[in-house]
């Protein structure tokens, strides 16, 4: 039980870090190839304050293999609401794409409908179940 406890302080430390990170970032676009193939485009407007990732070739990156190694749903749901949470406490967007198709809005711009009765959040806006669905499979 101890244990479970510095591991969620551990990971909300971690998740503010990011999210404060995040925040210092200026503008400018990163195109990340693999392969020889367009695999991720990150787009940040500053002005917005907003940060587009944009998974044009999500197969092409390499995930831990078996499943004991990958987190749960209700971990990944957790981990995604706590991200949130923290992104919109320091006036964060972060857009996850799917080959230019808009999946999932986490912080200050989610605007949630549908996908609060699923994450029961208001940091988390769910575009696509579609898109969403793919681009977990994928990744």
């Amino acid at each position: 039980m101890r244990n479970n406890h510095h591991n969620n302080n551990t990971e909300e430390i971690l998740l503010d870090l990011l999210a404060k990170s995040l925040k210092t970032v200026i503008a400018g676009k990163i195109n990340i190839d693999m392969e020889g193939k367009p695999a991720i485009k990150i787009d940040i407007d500053k002005e917005k304050e907003k940060i587009n990732l944009d998974f044009i070739h999500p197969t092409i990156i390499e995930t831990e293999s078996g499943d004991e190694s990958r987190p749960g749903l209700f971990d990944k749901l957790k981990t995604a609401k706590e991200l949130a949470q923290k992104l919109t406490d320091n006036g964060l967007t972060l857009s996850f794409l799917r080959k230019g198709k808009e999946a999932i809005i986490l912080g200050k711009e989610a605007h949630p409908r549908f996908s609060r009765l699923i994450t029961r959040s208001d940091d988390i806006q769910i575009d696509s179940i579609r898109e969403s669905a793919k681009l977990s499979r994928e990744l």
